[in-house]
């Protein structure tokens, strides 16, 4: 009874069941380290110190995605690199046009997420660029329009090379996930679903998760497999 309470708080709270290896938990925070350090010290050879620290908190945020979750919708080069300019281009009209307030960053906050929708390149730390170009203070409002190119850009582009290179370091990680040959050849049985299935559930049911209909499928076709060898493994052990 005690444990049922606890499974159903778990599931309503969102805690997920977690089943990563304790070297891939520690391979992200130590890969997400070691890129935001690099493309510090690569944007501070451009730029003074406090233009190079403008953006780190929301690029920070996409080091979450782009290292710990490198397969995921969100974390991929155009959400990655048009979810921040688009937020940061909101941003920074809506400073000019209404000045500096919570209220103002939150609007540009509120329609750097339906501009990102409509691109299809939605990304949450964009949503930290765009306040952080209302809010950010006289160092950013003087840059203007700028800002756009340097630091950020440097920055996102800095960021992305990094996030190529070190995840494709590993056999498992493959950024971006186009890369997987697992997930883009897989072929299906004709008698189950395809993968237009899902984009079809998705739209019907009006959601968008972190994880592309491909990625989907694959994980569904490894778990059937999966099934299908336990299902012969149990078989063979039954008495003859």
């Amino acid at each position: 009874m005690f444990l049922s309470f606890c499974r159903n708080i778990a599931q309503f709270i969102g805690i997920e069941i977690n089943k990563t290896s304790h070297f891939e938990r520690l391979l992200s925070g130590m890969t997400a380290c070691l890129a935001l350090v690099s493309v510090y010290y690569l944007s501070s050879s451009f730029l003074s110190l406090p233009d190079s620290l403008l953006v780190v908190a929301s690029i920070g945020a996409s080091a979450v995605l782009m290292f710990a979750i490198p397969h995921g919708a969100l974390s991929q080069p155009w959400p990655f690199i048009t979810g921040h300019l688009v937020s940061a281009l909101i941003g920074i009209g809506f400073y000019q046009l209404f000045g500096a307030s919570f209220v103002t960053g939150a609007a540009a906050v509120g329609v750097s997420i339906i501009g990102m929708h409509y691109l299809r390149c939605l990304h949450p730390p964009g949503g930290s660029t765009a306040l952080s170009c209302v809010i950010g203070g006289s160092s950013i409002h003087a840059m203007g329009f700028e800002f756009l190119l340097y630091p950020l850009l440097i920055n996102l582009l800095a960021m992305l090379v990094f996030a190529f290179i070190i995840n494709n370091g590993f056999q498992w990680r493959r950024y971006p996930s186009f890369l997987s040959a697992s997930v883009r050849n897989e072929s299906n049985e004709k008698h189950l679903f395809e993968v237009e299935d899902l984009y079809d559930v998705l739209e019907k049911e009006d959601v968008f998760i972190d994880v592309s209909a491909e990625e989907l499928m694959h994980i569904y076709n490894a778990a059937r497999e999966n099934a299908k060898d336990r299902h012969k493994s149990l078989v063979s052990k039954l008495p003859k």
